[in-house]
C-alpha cells in the first residue's frame, strides 16, 4: 500500500532547503499567472481552500491572499521538511489565515469541508491521478 511517506520519496529533487528555495524562486516567476488561475477558478473573500502538494507554500499564499482574513487556506505535503520551510515562511510573512500539515490528502481526512482544492504540478506524483482526483472530490462542499 502507498503511503504519504513512500509518496515524499517520488519527487526526485528532494526537499533540500536549497531544493525548497529553488521551488519558492520558480514559483515566483509563475505567480502572476497562477494568481490569475485562482482568481478565475473562484477563489475568493472567505473561502476555505486545500492546497495540494503545497511544497514551499507559494500557491498557498497568493490563495491565503484572495481568501482574505476571513478565509483558511491547508497546504498539505507529504515531505516534513517542505511542511516545516512553509509553515517558517507563513510565520515570518505573518500570514494567519494559512497554514501546513504532513499528509497525503488523498488519503487523509479533515474535520471540514473545503470550498475548492488547488494542486500546482503536483498530479504526475500520483501514480493514478484520476484516482487522486476522484478521492480528493470527497473533501470539497457542495458546489466547490
Amino acid at each position: 500500500m502507498e503511503t504519504a511517506a513512500s509518496r515524499q520519496s517520488l519527487y526526485a529533487l528532494g526537499h533540500s532547503d536549497h531544493e525548497l528555495k529553488r521551488l519558492s524562486d520558480q514559483a515566483g516567476a509563475f505567480a502572476p499567472f497562477t494568481r490569475q488561475l485562482l482568481e478565475q477558478a473562484g477563489i475568493a473573500p472567505g473561502m476555505r481552500v486545500l492546497d495540494v502538494g503545497s511544497g514551499a507554500g507559494d500557491s498557498a499564499f497568493l490563495a491565503a491572499d484572495l481568501v482574505g482574513q476571513g478565509g483558511e487556506v491547508i497546504g498539505a505535503d507529504p515531505a516534513p521538511a517542505a511542511v516545516e520551510w512553509a509553515n517558517t515562511r507563513a510565520d515570518s510573512l505573518r500570514l494567519r489565515n494559512v497554514r501546513f500539515v504532513e499528509a497525503d490528502p488523498t488519503i487523509l481526512d479533515f474535520d471540514q469541508k473545503f470550498d475548492a482544492i488547488i494542486g500546482r504540478m503536483v498530479l504526475m506524483y500520483y501514480p493514478d491521478p484520476v484516482l487522486a482526483i476522484q478521492k480528493l472530490i470527497h473533501h470539497l462542499r457542495p458546489g466547490g
